[in-house]
């Protein structure tokens, strides 16, 4: 983390969304955002990359502490020891990251049980970190921060859909158990691979849920917000592009994982530059 370059493959891989998403802002506030991303990408990986919960939760315990250190003192790491000028000026920066890492713990039953349930966990999650990304790119406002907050939840979702395939090849479901019920399947369903046409209706259900919430997101949307809602209109833009492709698709996922191509992104995040 040393290097001063933005582009560092380390925190910002080069065709990402978030690559693109935030070429429309200044050098400075593009490292921060990059850096936010980074950090919340390196914490939401640690329970599925540990075997040991005991571990994970001890990881978890020690970035807390640094999140902590953000208002009482000086973060170690380096990428929190650098975010942490920018963050200590953004109000209530702290306590949203903090929000956002108690989700990063396994889900409690409750939390999948329907798609409120699930919402609400996405905002908590992503959502936090959506609202400070808000305040680094210099937004204040707090109908901006309720809008990416809510977007970042829909993309959320919309990923969780995408990556369904993925997730049933480790043995996990990610959807809601009232989705499941509604068309008469349990969890084997999904982790034995088995492509149904009861199994493509809920996809295709899945899909429905998330166009609507990323619809909700954009109702959102105030007018006026500058540079600084340039990164959440690129991500939406994308966020639409990719369901579109799932749409085409039939939402045939169990075998694919679909992703827009780097062209594609940057087309988008080109176009969102004029709805700022």
């Amino acid at each position: 983390m040393a290097s001063q370059d933005p582009l560092q493959p380390d925190f910002a891989p080069r065709g990402t969304a978030w690559y693109y998403a935030t070429l429309h802002l200044g050098g400075p506030r593009r490292r921060q955002l990059l850096l936010l991303q980074a950090w919340w990408r390196a914490v939401r990986v640690i329970p599925a990359s540990v075997s040991d919960p005991i571990v994970g939760a001890a990881k978890l315990g020690w970035w807390r502490a640094q999140l902590q250190q953000i208002e009482q003192g000086r973060p170690d790491h380096p990428l929190l020891r650098e975010l942490h000028p920018a963050l200590r000026e953004a109000p209530g920066a702290a306590a949203l990251l903090e929000q956002a890492l108690d989700t990063v713990q396994p889900a409690t039953p409750a939390a999948r049980a329907d798609w409120d349930g699930l919402h609400a966990e996405l905002l908590r999650g992503s959502g936090s970190v959506a609202r400070v990304a808000m305040l680094l790119a210099g937004s204040r406002d707090a109908a901006a921060q309720a809008y990416f907050a809510e977007l970042a939840a829909a993309l959320d979702l919309l990923v969780l859909v995408r990556d369904v395939g993925r997730d049933a090849r480790e043995q996990v479901v990610r959807l809601p158990r009232s989705l499941l019920r509604a068309h008469g399947l349990g969890e084997h369903d999904f982790t034995q691979l088995h492509d149904t046409p009861q199994l493509r209706a809920a996809l295709r259900d899945a899909g429905g849920q998330t166009r609507q919430r990323l619809q909700t997101a954009r109702a959102l949307r105030p007018r006026g917000m500058g540079r600084a809602g340039r990164v959440p209109g690129a991500l939406g833009r994308m966020g639409a592009a990719l369901l579109r492709e799932l749409e085409q698709a039939d939402y045939a996922l169990l075998e694919q994982r679909i992703s827009l191509p780097p062209m594609r992104l940057l087309w988008e995040a080109w176009r969102a530059k004029f709805e700022a």
